[in-house]
């Protein structure tokens, strides 16, 4: 059964519209605290962050309202990257770390992500358990509007403690190097140049003044058309590239070249074998580059696919005893850095060993396989059964021994994901565009 609230990364939608209403924020609250929280060893600690959007500070009050009735102890760390939330969650032995954000989506989204203990997202049955509270609360009919605690959230600063964890993952200080931060006017805003300036970069910042509104908004991961020209205009050696909420990066080159997370893990790998420390496995997704898993194989180095989403990477990492894995899209996962996608970590860890590969004359770039995403915007009133039948009938008539083709719904955005991948750039481009009106033309066939 699909889940009614949660997606591929925590819950996410248009705040304020049905189901994400403020009602619906407090009765989650309680959900979450009957769910997660109700053991005899829990102390019922939760430490809150949010992103930048102007909606967050609403849904952490009205989240706590429902999480106070059940006797939490609040603290709320207010803007920053949710890689933070993880981090601090684990180290100061809270029971959960909730980041309100819609990672990559603009302002008007906004949803949650939950951290357990350890600094690791919640699992696919504690999904459902808070699900099946919702529903079981919504049925009781409770007052909300009556609901009051003497309890109070408390304000923290972990700021400094999360810029020094990240330093700490870095062998080395003071590239020297020129760079360009893209902030995507998101959570790290004031957190990463304070970084990259102690790592000793000269930086050069852009969309790092957020008004609650611009966040993602023709910047950050999912918009990189300006950022070839700023590169060469600032003669930085390399511009990075951070989503709003801060657990995924892309970067470009000097040469104006967009390096994903494919090439970012290609990069990371190859630095590490030039230094002789072991990689004894890799996860990537269904999305990764048949070039990259080539690689690897050549490497002798493991490879495993996992569903999209970077907790289904986590989940086959930890089954493996991986330490590497990580998205086309740019989530960098390092289980002996951090337990979650990191944009800072993973920034400076491309850096130190691009750096490397570099001064030895290595080429640092993975020359991949054409492929080419195509995003289908699908009306969200579309019943799933008809969004099923349409990529099950593009896939069966498109499949081809010389095409990959991955077809699925979003779990973020009302959309259809085509990736298309071959090694003949035509034929990717051709197949794309005849996939999409195909799948197009049946969605409207199917809905008549």
């Amino acid at each position: 059964m699909p889940k009614k609230y949660f997606g591929t990364d925590g819950i996410r939608g248009e705040f304020g519209v049905e189901p994400l209403t403020k009602d619906f924020f407090v009765i989650l609250g309680i959900a979450i605290g009957k769910s997660l929280l109700s053991s005899q060893d829990c102390k019922k600690k939760v430490i809150f962050g949010c992103d930048t959007r102007k909606s967050c500070s609403i849904i952490i009050n009205q989240i706590s309202k429902g999480l106070l009735e059940e006797g939490c102890e609040i603290h709320n760390a207010s803007i920053v990257p949710t890689p933070a939330i993880a981090f601090y969650t684990k180290k100061e032995n809270y029971d959960l770390g909730i980041m309100v954000s819609a990672s990559h989506n603009l302002y008007k989204d906004n949803g949650i992500k939950i951290f357990n203990k350890n600094g690791f997202k919640i699992s696919l049955e504690d999904e459902n358990h808070i699900e099946d509270y919702i529903e079981n609360i919504k049925n009781k009919n409770i007052k909300l509007d009556s609901l009051k605690s003497n309890k109070e959230i408390e304000s923290i600063d972990i700021s400094n403690q999360y810029i020094n964890f990240c330093l700490e993952t870095l062998k080395k200080l003071s590239l020297k190097m020129s760079l360009t931060l893209d902030l995507a006017n998101g959570s790290n805003y004031k957190i990463a140049p304070k970084v990259f300036k102690k790592a000793g970069f000269n930086l050069n910042i852009i969309n790092d003044k957020p008004n609650g509104e611009n966040i993602n908004e023709k910047c950050g991961s999912t918009y990189l058309e300006n950022l070839p020209d700023i590169v060469k205009d600032s003669n930085s050696e390399f511009a990075v590239s951070m989503d709003g909420d801060g657990d995924r990066i892309l970067i470009i080159n000097k040469d104006g070249l967009v390096l994903d997370g494919d090439d970012i893990l290609y990069t990371i790998i190859k630095g590490k074998m030039i230094l002789n420390e072991e990689v004894n496995g890799v996860v990537g997704t269904t999305m990764t580059n048949c070039a990259f898993e080539n690689y690897l194989n050549n490497e002798n180095i493991n490879f495993i696919r996992a569903n999209v989403g970077d907790k289904n990477v986590m989940e086959k990492m930890l089954q493996n005893n991986y330490l590497l894995g990580g998205e086309t899209s740019g989530h960098i996962l390092m289980l002996d850095k951090s337990s979650s996608g990191d944009s800072i970590i993973a920034a400076l860890q491309f850096l130190y060993y691009s750096d490397i590969l570099n001064k030895k004359n290595i080429n640092y770039k993975l020359k991949k396989y054409p492929q080419k995403i195509t995003n289908l915007l699908i009306d969200k009133d579309l019943p799933e059964n008809t969004v099923n039948i349409a990529i099950k009938e593009a896939s069966d008539k498109f499949s081809k021994n010389n095409l990959r083709l991955i077809i699925r719904k979003s779990g973020t955005e009302n959309c259809i994901r085509i990736m298309v991948e071959a090694e003949d750039l035509d034929l990717v481009n051709s197949s794309s565009e005849e996939i999409k009106d195909f799948i197009n033309n049946n969605l409207i066939t199917l809905s008549s």
